[in-house]
């Protein structure tokens, strides 16, 4: 008769495959700081796009920098005057991040700094949990520290300082409020996020999934709530934010959306981004903009269709991976920051991982190519350079769509199923 195996690993090493990531991960780090170490002193590259990860001077800390002037202007009339510099170009709620450090001597490095104490939280979260699953402190700690120093992404939000590291947090802890059956909070967590930049509203699917109807409507409401609020906030009356903020979005639009911006289309993984490297001849904006419109229209409907045809019936790990992936393609411009919101569904992988060898259980088949996915999608790329540009935002789009695809084909459970044994 089939009984459950209760084979219990008694040591308490790194999974095969969690050592696998992490040096593949050193590897293709290494590959690129060697890459871009040659092409600076070797080849007299030092330029874009050969600068690698630490990137060309201008455009280190920018969204960091670029708006101290105009924040210490914060919830006056002429908040959005063209005197203080750049253009505020993002929602009205992200005006509090900004507003906050400007408060604070030296706002930038604090910011910065910021940045960098949060990630490292992050890796130190990550070592506890893993110890809590049964790995002994030195391999919990060798692994959390490989995957916080390998991170492409929080390097990359770092470089930039930009407020995405705040936005992927609140929706970190809203899913895993979620995995804790605390629809409420998960709910208002996602509805600040997505007050932010949009996009977040893409995880009330989980909620949606559960037939958890009266708090996602409470999200969608609180988020255009928290929208409201900052409108009248940011320039202390709510028409003159209303227009400033419009204004500044679709300058935006009109920039970084409806233009192939040399230096920056490599660092964009979204489809539209693809879209607009790969066509032969890119239109004039006025024209590309109905294109945009047909974009926006027929990556809802699909997002839609997969995830209630498909994704909704399969794990929460699924779930969550999906909506990620989704959550970082289909936005019609999506630098690399936003790889961050990858590391929500990895970690669930991780801990799955870890639980499988402890106890002896198979992990599910769809985890090996899941974890090359992220090993790909997290460490950099920014090395593959064709034609005096960076190929590194079409390679991580082939790959986000190649993760999606494992997470609509292969169930990939919480914990991993016990081996059945013939007795």
């Amino acid at each position: 008769m089939p009984l459950e195996a209760t084979t219990s690993r008694s040591n308490a090493s790194l999974p095969p495959a969690l050592r696998a990531f992490a040096l593949v991960a050193l590897a293709l780090t290494l590959l690129c700081l060697g890459t871009e170490f040659v092409c600076a002193h070797f080849l007299h590259l030092n330029f874009i796009p050969y600068d690698g990860l630490t990137f060309a001077p201008q455009y280190k800390y920018w969204d960091a920098i670029a708006f101290n002037t105009r924040f210490h202007h914060f919830h006056q009339p002429d908040f959005f005057s063209p005197a203080w510099g750049d253009s505020f170009l993002y929602p009205a709620p992200n005006a509090f991040f900004y507003r906050f450090f400007t408060l604070l001597p030296h706002s930038t490095a604090c910011f910065l700094a910021t940045i960098v104490l949060l990630c490292a939280l992050c890796a130190l979260w990550l070592e506890r949990a893993l110890e809590r699953r049964g790995l002994a402190r030195p391999q919990a700690s060798l692994f959390a520290a490989i995957a916080f120093l390998t991170s492409y992404p929080a390097y990359f939000v770092y470089n930039r300082g930009n407020v995405e590291i705040f936005i992927w947090l609140l929706c970190a802890a809203g899913i895993f409020a979620f995995l804790r059956d605390r629809p409420w909070l998960a709910a208002t967590l996602i509805a600040c996020a997505a007050a932010c930049k949009g996009y977040p509203f893409i995880y009330l699917g989980l909620l949606f999934a559960r037939k958890q109807y009266l708090q996602t409507a409470y999200s969608v409401v609180l988020g255009m709530a928290i929208n409201f609020f900052s409108l009248w906030a940011i320039a202390g009356n709510f028409t003159i934010g209303k227009n400033g903020v419009a204004a500044g979005v679709e300058q935006f639009r009109q920039i970084y959306i409806l233009h192939s911006r040399f230096g920056e289309i490599g660092l964009d993984h979204s489809f539209f981004g693809q879209i607009k490297r790969l066509w032969p001849n890119l239109p004039p904006p006025d024209q590309l903009a109905h294109a945009l419109t047909i974009y926006l229209a027929t990556a809802a409907v699909a997002g839609c269709v997969l995830y209630f045809l498909r994704a909704w019936r399969l794990p929460v790990t699924n779930q969550i991976i999906f909506l990620s992936v989704a959550a970082i393609t289909l936005p019609p411009t999506s630098y690399d920051y936003t790889l961050l919101h990858l590391y929500t569904g990895w970690v669930l992988l991780v801990f799955l991982a870890v639980s499988a060898w402890r106890n002896g259980h198979p992990l599910p088949s769809g985890f090996a190519p899941a974890m090359v996915c992220y090993v790909l999608l997290l460490a950099p790329l920014s090395e593959f350079i064709l034609h005096g540009e960076r190929l590194e935002g079409l390679l991580k789009c082939i790959v986000l769509v190649t993760l999606a695809f494992i997470s609509l084909r292969f169930p990939l459970p919480l914990e991993p199923a016990p081996v059945a044994a013939e007795v």
